[in-house]
């Protein structure tokens, strides 16, 4: 079970690591400094701690450190003090961490070592390995360097504080032992100036057949620019005119480009195979509503687990009569077989909906926080020959990239986990081995675009199809 205490904003925190699962605590502080410092200790050493962490934010008697930052620029958020009241030298260890919300909603920090993706990579430490000496202690600064092409928008990021070599403090709960260790994780919170956009989506529900019983996931996400604080709801599960699950959701906070599913759990349901319920949900936050209205279905593999923990045999079959099946099974064998036609058919003339496309590779942006470039490739002359210049095209793309057509003379490729530097440097190639190629008998023009993530698939090939003249336009480098 995970206990956590909301906060207003992304707390000081004291984590433990457990062997068998994760076990969130935010720490309150122990005590304030003369200076304004925030000083955190662990609950169960407070009598002999082993470790003094205190944070320091240049912005005030904050617990974390928060601070408005132009792209391209370096702010200076504050220090970290490190403490060591021990008789014995300890070895530390400081990490920049990822931000993220919990699935119940709340703010929470990746472990050491997962991993500084952005805005994590953006933070910078003086000192990152540590070894004190017996009462000594360590001022570390803590600075954030916002990249040139950053976004407006809210970004949390933590930092992670460990005393390395640690023992494992064993717990024994109803004859199962738990190994932990403790950290703490600080957190940073940089803003960028410019417009915000609040946004949550729901992108669906699923079922889970847990060892606790039925469990109905919400899946949702904050594609938005702006931490959302006090964000809540309600939630209601029926099955045909019975409610199954009436419960609220939050009050809590939506972490800026994460993704929760918020567990509503129904221990008493046990539902035969193919089973359908309704999923209705809502989250209000500043700035707008989010809406669910969705089903689910009990299926095979959710009723074999079910089977495991003592509940109802599952079904042999889908429950069709097997003349049904087989004919089913033919008929979606014909389908597929016509469907890999078509596809084959489309993509060698690069006939993939664009828009489609470019909606998939922002989702999945979203998700990775890469970025993503697009690249239109023109032919400027009538009488060419679109049909020779698509191999070109596709022979000289990358396995992740995606080509579309556009009109008669204009191609599309989509460029997901690219930079603009790098996707200058795709182009460049495409017109060179386009003009070179034989049977493009016109000029050739290609141009890179920016794909906002905040816009739409048919809005940005709105943008492009609209551009009096390319964004940029590389020219052959050989």
């Amino acid at each position: 079970m995970v206990k956590t205490m909301r906060r207003s904003g992304p707390p000081c925190a004291r984590l433990r690591r457990s062997a068998w699962k994760r076990r969130r605590t935010w720490a309150l502080a122990a005590a304030a400094l003369a200076a304004g410092l925030c000083g955190v200790a662990p609950a169960s050493y407070a009598a002999a701690p082993s470790l003094i962490v205190i944070p320091n934010p240049a912005s005030g008697s904050l617990s974390y450190f928060k601070l408005s930052i132009r792209h391209g620029h370096l702010g200076q958020a504050g220090t970290i003090g490190v403490r060591n009241p021990t008789g014995r030298p300890l070895r530390v260890a400081l990490d920049p961490v990822a931000g993220r919300t919990i699935d119940t909603l709340g703010s929470t920090y990746g472990l050491r070592g997962s991993g500084a993706r952005e805005p994590a990579s953006w933070v910078r430490l003086g000192r990152r390995r540590i070894t004190l000496a017996a009462g000594a202690t360590a001022v570390v600064p803590v600075s954030v360097l916002a990249p040139r092409d950053a976004r407006p928008g809210d970004y949390l990021a933590g930092i992670a504080v460990e005393q390395l070599g640690q023992r494992a403090q064993s717990t024994a709960r109803r004859g199962v032992s738990v190994a932990s260790v403790v950290r703490y994780a600080i957190g940073v919170e940089a803003s960028v100036p410019g417009p915000r956009h609040p946004l949550i989506r729901f992108t669906g529900a699923r079922l889970e057949r847990q060892p606790a019983g039925l469990a109905f996931l919400l899946e949702a996400r904050n594609p938005g620019n702006v931490i959302l604080q006090n964000v809540a709801g309600r939630a209601l599960v029926t099955r045909g005119s019975r409610v199954v699950a009436r419960v609220a959701l939050g009050p809590g906070t939506f972490v800026t480009g994460t993704s929760i599913a918020y567990p509503i759990l129904a221990p008493r349901e046990r539902p035969p195979q193919g089973t359908a319920y309704r999923v209705r949900a809502y989250l209000r936050y500043v700035g707008g509503i989010a809406r669910l209205d969705t089903l689910v279905r009990f299926g095979r593999a959710a009723a074999l687990r079910q089977q495991l923990y003592g509940g109802p045999k599952a079904g042999a079959s889908s429950g069709l009569p097997g003349w049904l099946v087989a004919l089913l099974s033919v008929l979606g064998a014909g389908l597929l077989s016509i469907a890999a036609a078509l596809l084959v058919r489309r993509r060698r003339a690069g006939g993939r909906s664009p828009a489609r496309t470019i909606d998939a590779a922002l989702q999945a942006a979203q998700r990775s926080g890469a970025p993503v470039s697009l690249i239109s490739v023109s032919l400027t002359a009538n009488g060419a020959s679109p049909q020779r210049l698509a191999p070109v095209l596709r022979s000289r793309i990358r396995h992740s990239d995606r080509l579309c057509r556009l009109d008669a003379l204009r191609f599309l490729v989509v460029a997901p986990d690219t930079d603009l530097q790098t996707a200058e440097t795709l182009a460049s190639d495409l017109r060179r081995h386009a003009e070179r190629a034989e049977g493009v008998t016109a000029d050739v023009e290609v141009a890179v675009h920016e794909a906002d993530p905040n816009s739409t698939g048919p809005e940005l090939l709105q943008r492009i199809r609209t551009a009096p003249h390319p964004m940029r336009a590389p020219r052959s480098t050989g």
